[in-house]
This record gives C-alpha cells, sequence and structure tokens, in this order.
C-alpha cells in the first residue's frame, strides 16, 4: 500500500484553497499532524476528510430557514427580556436600553427588516442609513438605529443565525448636537419656576436644585424622599441608574425642599408613589418630561422668558456648585459622574479622583450649606 502524501503547513492551505493565516485560525487546532523535527506535516487523506465534514455542515446550514431581520429582532427583545441576551460588558440590558433597541430596530426602512439576517451586506446597511439621513433624521438618533443592528448581530452571531456582522464598520455622519450653553442665574430661575404651576416647575427644581436626570426624576418615588433629613436617594431603581455612580444622596437645598414639601402636602401626605406622577394614565407609570418640557418651553417663550430645558438645569445646577466653593469631589459624587476616562479627557488628571478621595462625613451637609448660601445671595443680588 502507498504510503499517504505529507504535506507541509502552506501547501496543506493552499490544497485546501485558504490562506495560511485562516489554515493557522480555523483548521490546524482540529487537523491531525505528524511531527519531523519541529515541522507539522498534514495528509492529503485528513485533508480530504475534514473537506468532506465541512461540505456536510454547509449543506445543513444551507437548508436550515434564513430568519429575517424581523424575526430576529422579535426573538433578540424577547432574549433581552428575558435577562438572557448581553450587551457586550456580559451584563443584562436595562429596560431603558431594551426599549431604546426596540424602537431603533423598528426604524430601519421595511425592506431591510424583511431582508434574510445572513444576507444583509455592509452595502445595504449604509444605504439604509444613507435614506435615513435624507429623510432627516438626526446623527445621534442615526447612531442610535445602527448600534441596535450592531447588538442584534452580535447576539446572531452566538447564536450561528448570521456568521459576520455587516453594521460593524458603516460610515455614521458627524455628530450635529449643540453644545449646551445656557445657564440661569439662581434669581432668573427662581423666576422661571415662578411663573409655572407647582407640579409642572417641580422637574426642572429637582434637575437644577437636585441635580438629578430626567430618568431619576420620573422613577423618584416618595421614599426615597427624607425631609426631615433634607436628603434625596437619587437611582435607587437599578433600570434608570447611568452606571453604579448613578445612585446616590443629595442634599435637598432650601428651594428643592419648600417645593417638595408642597407637592407632598398637595399628593395627600403619601408614604408610596411618584414624586412627580403622571398627568394621565401611561403604561410606564411615569410622567411624560418630553411633553412637560415641550409644553412649558412654549408657555416660557410665549411670556417673553428665555426658557430653559432639564438638561440645561441639571448643567445648571454644575456650574452653581462650583461657584458656591463645593469641591469637585463633593460636587462629582452629587452629580452622580464617573471618574474621567484617559482617552476620551486628555487634560484629566491620571490618578482620578474617585479612587484617592473620598467624601468625609458631614461634606453632604456642608456642601447644602454652601449651595443655600449661595443661591440666598445671589437671589439678593440679582
Amino acid at each position: 500500500m502507498d504510503q499517504p502524501l505529507l504535506m507541509s503547513r502552506e501547501e496543506a492551505a493552499r490544497s485546501l484553497g485558504m490562506s495560511l493565516s485562516h489554515f493557522q485560525r480555523h483548521v490546524q487546532a482540529e487537523m491531525p499532524c505528524v511531527r519531523s523535527g519541529q515541522l507539522k506535516l498534514y495528509r492529503r487523506r485528513e485533508l480530504g476528510l475534514w473537506i468532506d465534514r465541512e461540505t456536510v455542515q454547509e449543506r445543513g446550514r444551507q437548508q436550515r430557514k434564513a430568519v429575517s431581520l424581523e424575526e430576529a429582532h422579535e426573538r433578540f427583545i424577547a432574549d433581552c427580556r428575558a435577562g438572557v441576551a448581553l450587551n457586550k460588558r456580559g451584563r443584562s440590558y436595562k429596560a431603558n436600553a431594551i426599549i431604546n433597541l426596540e424602537s431603533s430596530l423598528k426604524r430601519l426602512p421595511s425592506e431591510t427588516r424583511l431582508a434574510s439576517l445572513d444576507a444583509l451586506s455592509r452595502g445595504e446597511i449604509q444605504r439604509a442609513v444613507d435614506d435615513l439621513r435624507r429623510e432627516g433624521l438626526s446623527s445621534s438618533r442615526i447612531t442610535n438605529i445602527v448600534n441596535a443592528v450592531r447588538s442584534l448581530y452580535r447576539w446572531a452571531i452566538y447564536r450561528e443565525m448570521a456568521h459576520e456582522n455587516p453594521a460593524s464598520l458603516i460610515q455614521l455622519p458627524a455628530c450635529d448636537c449643540k453644545e449646551r450653553d445656557r445657564v440661569a442665574g439662581p434669581g432668573e430661575f427662581t423666576h422661571l419656576l415662578g411663573r409655572l404651576a407647582p407640579e409642572d416647575g417641580l422637574p426642572f427644581a429637582l434637575a437644577a436644585y437636585g441635580m438629578a436626570r430626567s430618568q431619576e426624576i420620573r422613577a423618584l418615588n416618595w421614599p426615597q424622599v427624607d425631609l426631615s433629613r433634607d436628603v434625596l436617594l437619587l437611582a435607587d431603581d437599578v433600570d434608570v441608574r447611568k452606571s453604579e455612580m448613578a445612585r446616590r444622596l443629595v442634599p435637598i437645598a432650601k428651594p428643592l425642599r419648600k417645593r417638595l414639601h408642597a407637592e407632598w402636602a398637595r399628593q395627600g401626605r403619601p408614604t408610596d408613589g411618584r414624586v412627580c406622577p403622571p398627568r394621565k394614565r401611561s403604561r410606564s407609570g411615569m410622567v411624560s418630561l418630553d411633553q412637560l418640557q415641550k409644553r412649558v418651553i412654549a408657555f416660557w417663550v410665549q411670556l417673553g422668558l428665555n426658557p430653559i430645558g432639564l438638561q440645561d438645569s441639571r448643567h445648571t445646577a454644575a456650574t452653581w456648585l462650583d461657584h458656591a466653593g463645593v469641591t469637585p469631589k463633593v460636587a462629582s459624587v452629587f452629580m452622580g459622574h464617573k471618574a474621567p476616562r484617559r482617552h476620551c479627557n486628555p487634560e484629566a488628571a491620571p490618578i482620578t479622583l474617585r479612587r484617592y478621595t473620598h467624601v468625609l462625613d458631614g461634606e453632604l451637609e456642608r456642601a447644602r450649606d454652601q449651595l443655600d448660601q449661595f443661591l440666598a445671595e445671589r437671589e439678593r443680588q440679582e
């Protein structure tokens, strides 16, 4: 019997019609070899058996029913809600992230959603992005849509529903968001809130005096408001946390305390429930701050006042803390910020404040007093 023909690694890769690097990554580990000193040699018979196995597996993959992007979308969202699908950090998706993923995937053109998930090309995804640009969608909205597609494909690849991610190298438009530079003085802010109904002004007061993000305002419950100690517990609900640093105690400044106490009394001194309840029946059980903000801003414009948004109100809070002399570390804790990353902020100190400084006992009360004093002085001046 003739001895089987032996081939070097390079010859084996050529006989299989692939590059040497592909052979080393995907074939070499499962291919029996014969050693001749430092040299690895491969039998032609073993290469033929490998080809036969691959042919059978490929035929099985082709016979499998193709899954459309729309079907994959439904399965993906179901897995997200069940806590099975994981994000790129290996963690379950939060409720708000799932809502964003679902709405973003639904925004894709119908022809893209009906196409086979494994057959979509990068060019087709890019053309869908171009069409969204023609519709006038903002760059941030388009980026959210493409990121949702990337998340879907990452989930699908692990489950062998797709072999590659066509959204990984999509050209996205540059950020077209405007820099936020609206900062109100304490007196001006008091005047703006004074023209609103108390329940309309409270979310803005929480954003400015309480340093709360929009989702934190919507989720805030009365048990998280301690009027006896003048502190708020923000982002206690894990679904509204932007990061682990978001869950924090924040001092209640005097202007905010008055508004919170008045709202608590207006609601009948409840022991539970939303601090800012929805104005009408809501599936989420939360107030729609987008609608409230649009209505309030239109009202201020009608009165000839310079309006301010909820996010700008929170930025105003950061400015007030700085002018009141509150230390950067304490202000960072109150704002719920994470420590800066060097690659995102080259000017950040190499030794972060979060790691090497701590908020000492009594700093919360001291910062509250500093802020109260600053607000009172500036309101008198204005």
